[in-house]
């Protein structure tokens, strides 16, 4: 009898609770020229002797304004040690400006994402540091030390 009631009391539980959805996010890969036509803007500057800040800024209109969130995500190979959302700064109303501070080494794992739209029906819009980013310059800035 308990068995029974505790199996009917879980039932309820989990049929009335609600469930969190596991579906798939539609990803876009942003190119320089995608970015320039959402109206997304990468800009970097150095950051102590070894770091570089970088900082994403867009307009929330067109295919961004159902704006939630920008997450960055550190990827190395098929593994991603480190995600995090990313806090937005005070800005104008309607744009949204996110940025982070990183050693250069690291610029080249590094991926932004842009989410929009709503629960069930959300995009993915991914900005590769590494194709926004002269890695080079870092690079050559450092030989001259």
């Amino acid at each position: 009898m308990k068995t029974t009631l505790g199996i009917s009391v879980l039932t309820l539980l989990l049929v009335t609770t609600p469930s969190v959805c596991f579906a798939l996010m539609s990803i876009e890969h942003v190119s320089k020229e995608r970015a320039k036509e959402l109206g997304m803007e990468i800009r970097t500057k150095q950051a102590g002797p070894d770091g570089a800040r970088v900082e994403l800024e867009f307009e929330a209109k067109g295919e961004l304004k159902n704006y939630i969130r920008v997450d960055l995500e550190i990827r190395e190979g098929e593994k991603s040690p480190l995600s995090a959302t990313l806090r937005e700064e005070p800005s104008r109303p309607g744009r949204v400006i996110v940025g982070f501070a990183a050693d250069r080494a690291t610029l080249d794992k590094i991926t932004l994402r842009v989410v929009t739209g709503a629960p069930m029906n959300m995009r993915g819009y991914e900005l590769r540091v590494k194709d926004f980013v002269d890695l080079e310059k870092y690079t050559k800035d450092e030989q001259k030390k």
